[in-house]
């Protein structure tokens, strides 16, 4: 796997003079914002660049594609290849509460780039934030929690940008993801929470005017993945039907994706198994498309799954229930456009009122390497991607746009 190295040369009046806050909302499928009006999400689109949506990493789920925001990495580079994971090397399973920094040392986030070149950073609950990474973490970090309100996210964001004067910030809000996946893409619940975010996004966008930030702070908007309708109690796959389960391991994952590790031998016979069962496909590690950048790592099992489009697998009815017991899903082939999010930035080196082509979400990192003048970690993004939309102003320390 190629890894592009970017090289940018400093220029000196700008590294550390423009600060960068990243807000991701999770399951930010792009399209909801057609859904209901959003008048602050319009605001920010009228002084800034939108894009209809981004192409985001293979597996469509919310570690893997947050690492890959953060580090400009395809999952196979950066080692998150799940919400849940299992490591032949450690012999020990991944699932959300890890914070192990062995799980994530195969990165660099930028959070981490940011400390290592002197700058400073915050992390509100950001998927990873809270962990030593490479012996870094955020100067300030909280971890995740549910119960902290969205606007005392965004009052702590504020404080940490004019007191404290911190460089890069990222702040997660968990929904609409968890809306989503409870009422579905088309319940008056999740175009009420869609209205819920609008209006915190009116909040942060009234902050930035009141303490004028604008003139200093880029904003960016983004989210991890889309979402999609399922039906679990009827459109489910239980492999226990097709495999004899004595050839199995372990599996990994129910839902819309499932890793297998068979008994030594035994993985040709899995798999042929596996490979007629209606509504998804089966690979072996060896044959999973390029085009995911997503099976070469060792996190990969040697036969993987994939359900189409709003159904699931399991091998566990109820482990099924407890994860996809609701009217939503997201971890499908990212070619679906309902497994894509949003994309709005705003700030002194955003364009005003563009809508820019599809960039991909491992393209964030070198561009907002660029905005902080530091120099990006090897990764996989192009700068190229978001030069259309950048304005080359005399704060950017690096890489700024040459024309």
């Amino acid at each position: 796997m190629d890894v592009s190295i970017l090289l940018f040369s400093i220029l000196l009046s700008g590294a550390g003079a423009i600060q960068v806050v990243l807000v991701s909302m999770d399951g930010f499928r792009w399209d909801y914002l057609n859904r209901v009006p959003t008048p602050n999400f319009d605001r920010l689109a009228r002084h800034g660049t939108k894009i209809e949506h981004i192409d985001n990493t293979f597996v469509t789920e919310t570690f893997p594609c947050h690492y890959s925001i953060s580090t400009g990495l395809f999952e196979e580079s950066h080692g998150l290849i799940g919400n849940f994971m299992y490591d032949p090397v450690f012999n020990s399973s991944f699932d959300f509460n890890t914070r192990e920094p062995r799980w994530w040392n195969g990165a660099e986030p930028i959070w981490v780039t940011a400390r290592r070149q002197k700058l400073t950073s915050a992390s509100y609950a950001w998927p990873g934030g809270d962990v030593e990474i490479r012996g870094y973490r955020p100067n300030i970090w909280f971890p995740y929690s549910k119960t902290v309100q969205f606007r005392d996210r965004i009052d702590a964001t504020i404080d940490w940008l004019t007191v404290k004067k911190i460089d890069f910030v990222a702040l997660y809000f968990q929904e609409p993801d968890s809306t989503g996946h409870r009422y579905g893409i088309y319940a008056n619940q999740i175009l009420e929470k869609i209205k819920e975010l609008d209006n915190s996004i009116g909040y942060l966008l009234d902050k930035f005017d009141s303490h004028n930030l604008w003139g200093r702070v880029n904003l960016i908007v983004t989210s991890d993945h889309g979402m999609t309708g399922i039906d679990y109690v009827n459109k489910f796959i239980d492999i226990r039907n097709y495999v004899n389960m004595t050839n199995i391991i372990r599996t990994v994952e129910s839902g819309p994706v499932m890793h297998i590790q068979p008994v030594d031998g035994k993985e040709d016979e899995v798999i042929q198994s596996l490979y007629n069962v209606r509504h998804m496909t089966a690979y072996k590690k060896v044959d999973i498309p390029e085009r995911w950048h997503f099976k070469n790592n060792r996190r990969v099992m040697p036969i993987f799954l994939l359900a189409d489009k709003g159904w699931l697998i399991t091998a566990n009815k109820t482990e099924l229930a407890i994860y996809y017991g609701g009217s939503g899903a997201h971890g499908y082939d990212n070619k679906f456009l309902s497994m894509k999010p949003i994309f709005i930035a705003r700030g002194p080196n955003i364009t005003e009122n563009h809508l820019a082509p599809t960039i991909r979400n491992i393209d964030i990192y070198p561009m907002i390497c660029k905005l902080l003048g530091i120099e990006p970690a090897p990764n996989n993004g192009s700068l190229q991607a978001t030069a259309n939309f950048l304005v080359n102003e005399k704060h950017v320390g690096v890489g700024g746009i040459v024309g």
